[in-house]
């Protein structure tokens, strides 16, 4: 009998950098606002970033989480069975599809005119964070969509 063992090694490229409660954001992507009462925790890749939002400093205690904004590829077919109770809408010329479940509110900024496989800036907080989520859908531009 023979043995075979077989080693993989991932490396994402990823790093991890608390931006703390200075209330502003922004990289190559993207810029906005958000309250000084939450604390920011960056993940940036190679190609796009994810912003995380806690109600304290103890990020690592997922009871603090409260939402974040991150960019993604998605399927508007998918996303309107999914998210039955969205509906289109509007972001700077952008299409979206927007709404409020269970969870809280929920924005998909659509970044091309096609409706599958496309790049899209998702946001998403629990609903007691609706303030939250408003300053910042209120103040982002985007400056640079993924390639």
């Amino acid at each position: 009998m023979i043995g075979v063992v077989v080693g993989f090694s991932w490396t994402t490229e990823t790093s991890q950098k608390e931006i703390g409660n200075n209330g502003t954001f922004e990289d190559q992507f993207i810029q906005f606002s958000y309250p000084t009462s939450l604390v920011a925790v960056e993940y940036t890749f190679e190609d796009y970033t994810i912003v995380d939002f806690y109600k304290s400093n103890d990020t690592s205690n997922f009871n603090n989480y409260v939402g974040n904004i991150r960019f993604s590829t998605s399927n508007l077919t998918n996303l309107k069975r999914v998210y039955s109770e969205g509906s289109l809408g509007e972001y700077n010329g952008y299409r979206t599809w927007e709404g409020t479940d269970t969870n809280g509110s929920y924005t998909y900024i659509l970044l091309s005119s096609g409706d599958t496989k496309i790049w899209t800036l998702q946001m998403n907080f629990k609903s007691e964070y609706k303030p939250a989520y408003r300053q910042i859908l209120e103040t982002l531009k985007i400056k640079k969509i993924p390639e």
